[in-house]
């Protein structure tokens, strides 16, 4: 009895000493490219975002402005081209922090739909932009995985999953920590919220704006979880004109007519 319990002890020791490995690992990440202090101070942010699918039945594009208020990550968005809804003329998205919304011209939506890719937009392009900062958040589970060598480049790699109430959808991502300059340089997701389990390929080249590294040229393309290439096209995001600090009044992030 004492053995089995001797062995317990040493199965949670172990668990506890590798959480807290991978949260070192992180904290080093987030402090190399300007510490999370440095960016939640700057307080809002703006840039000029475009998103493209590869061409074909499904192609997607998107073209516009995005803001965030960091408290209460609020975000908001006016596009000019925005292929997934199929709309034609400007549109706007918001998010609260509860609540997201969308208007077509001026006219507020009440397509469940639209609304739903609208909350998914908000939350989704806000995480992304402030992802690295939020990966030892409350609720978020971190696990040192096996080394990799990727590129001739030696890398630290950690799964993050996410509690059960956490974000809308609990989506799996691994992280590359590169060992030399502790940045991480690329990572594994899924995208539970459109029925997507299998994971992408995110690679990126990072811009440094204020003293922050920022991931602003990045592309995806689908892979398998060692991150061995199996898509045949990427889709592509940049994040142009970032400006911090800029000034934000609350009310343009709720619903329009309330």
């Amino acid at each position: 009895m004492k053995k089995v319990i001797f062995t317990l002890a040493v199965v949670i020791a172990s668990t506890i000493a590798t959480a807290q490995t991978a949260k070192e690992i992180i904290a080093q990440s987030i402090e190399a490219i300007g510490g999370s202090q440095n960016f939640y101070n700057k307080g809002s942010v703006t840039y000029d975002y475009e998103y493209r699918a590869p061409k074909g039945e499904n192609a997607i594009t998107l073209v516009g402005k995005e803001t965030y208020l960091f408290d209460g990550e609020r975000s908001y968005a006016t596009y000019s081209t925005h292929t997934l809804t199929g709309a034609n003329g400007k549109v706007v998205e918001g998010y609260n922090g509860t609540d997201a919304w969308v208007t077509f011209d001026g006219k507020v939506s009440n397509d469940e739909q639209a609304n739903g890719v609208a909350r998914f937009l908000r939350k989704t392009n806000y995480y992304w932009f402030a992802m690295f900062y939020k990966l030892l958040d409350e609720g978020v589970n971190q696990e040192l995985l096996a080394d990799q060598k990727v590129n001739g480049k030696d890398y630290k790699r950690i799964k993050i999953t996410f509690g059960d109430h956490v974000g809308d959808g609990q989506d799996t991502y691994i992280i590359y920590v590169n060992k030399k300059t502790k940045l991480i340089e690329q990572f594994l997701f899924t995208v539970v919220g459109f029925g997507i389990t299998d994971p992408f390929l995110m690679t990126f080249d990072y811009e440094t704006v204020d003293g922050i590294k920022i991931p602003t040229k990045r592309k995806y393309i689908e892979s398998d979880w060692e991150g061995n290439v199996i898509g045949k096209k990427y889709y592509i995001t940049n994040w142009k004109n970032i400006t911090f600090g800029v000034h934000v009044d609350k009310t343009m992030f709720e619903k329009p007519g309330k």
